[in-house]
């Protein structure tokens, strides 16, 4: 299988290197994206490095279709006890277009990972590119593993009513694929990358692809993480809702569409670590690329979590953008 996922590696660039002491005790972390998320994946990094200046820490970046541009901004970050290597992947690596209309193909490239760094390390530690490190990263190795392929946070409630029904996991159980902890030899053992990809392109389609055949394939092998590990939460429009976390957070995700990179989500604390990054002179621009579609869909998140006044407010502005242009 390893000779199998390899053929997706087109290149491996080593963008900063690093001899490191101990290499045991070296945090190796792994980043899956593309163009769009590049900006992002590359604050995410320099979130990390900020908070974790006594750690040695290894970028794995798996890359899909980024420009030479970005990659010389990646390759410019500068940190002591620091490497990053970027995995190249290449058209080879396919997933049925079904499962790739809502996600890009580079969220899956997680599923192939773990085979690649099996000679690397034994624990992985994933994050996504929307993702911001405020603390430690330390848990890491407080966490134990012997019997257990992920260790993950519970997503919100109303995934845990509609998922597990559907897929048979245990209620409360459904984890947020956004961020991971591998153990890398059980995962192997236990084919995880084959069977995720044989359920992706099985013909079915999954409301969240990769998130939701490694909750399948994975069973109980998974033991749940305090969700200041991973704090989900959705931005509204000059929220600032990433203000507002608990002290103890350890990790911000930010989900639904709605990006700290875009106007009007723009949050001071993502601003803090931007102006530390080669990105801190790029023009950001003002939505996503549906312009109006995050909006809405913060609206219909706020009518699930039933915040009915917010999921009312953001349907208004939604509905006035539209009209407008």
């Amino acid at each position: 299988m390893v000779e199998e996922v390899n053929k997706f590696i087109n290149q491996k660039i080593d963008l900063l290197s690093c001899e490191f002491s101990n290499n045991e005790s070296t945090l190796h972390i792994l980043l899956c994206f593309d163009e769009n998320y590049c900006l992002s994946a590359g604050v995410d990094i320099i979130s990390v490095i900020e908070n974790n200046l006594e750690q040695s820490l290894y970028f794995h970046l798996f890359t899909h279709n980024i420009s030479n541009e970005s990659r010389k901004k990646l390759a410019a970050i500068q940190s002591a006890n620091v490497a990053i290597t970027e995995y190249v992947i290449n058209d080879k690596f396919k997933v049925d277009q079904k499962n790739t209309e809502q996600f890009p193909l580079a969220a899956c490239m997680r599923l192939i990972a773990p085979m690649i760094l099996k000679d690397v390390t034994n624990k992985l530690l994933y994050i996504d590119s929307d993702t911001l490190c405020l603390k430690s990263l330390g848990f890491i190795n407080q966490i134990d593993l012997d019997k257990t392929i992920v260790a993950a946070v519970a997503d919100v409630t109303y995934m845990q009513e509609s998922q597990c029904v559907k897929y048979n996991v245990l209620y409360g159980t459904y984890f947020n694929s956004g961020v991971m902890l591998i153990n890398i030899p059980l995962w192997c053992q236990n084919d995880i990358t084959q069977k995720a990809l044989n359920l992706l392109n099985s013909g079915e389609k999954y409301q969240y692809p990769d998130q939701d055949v490694l909750n399948i394939v994975i069973g109980n092998k998974r033991i749940l993480l305090d969700k200041k590990y991973n704090q989900l939460l959705a931005l509204s429009i000059n929220g600032n809702e990433d203000s507002k976390v608990s002290d103890d957070t350890v990790l911000i995700h930010y989900i639904t569409k709605n990006k700290p990179w875009h106007q009007p989500y723009r949050s001071l604390l993502f601003d803090a670590y931007l102006k530390k990054s080669p990105w801190k002179k790029d023009k950001l621009p003002l939505y996503n690329t549906k312009k109006t579609s995050s909006i809405r869909a913060y609206s219909k998140l706020m009518l699930k979590q039933k915040k009915y006044l917010a999921s009312i407010k953001h349907y208004f502005i939604y509905l006035k953008i539209k009209l407008l242009k």
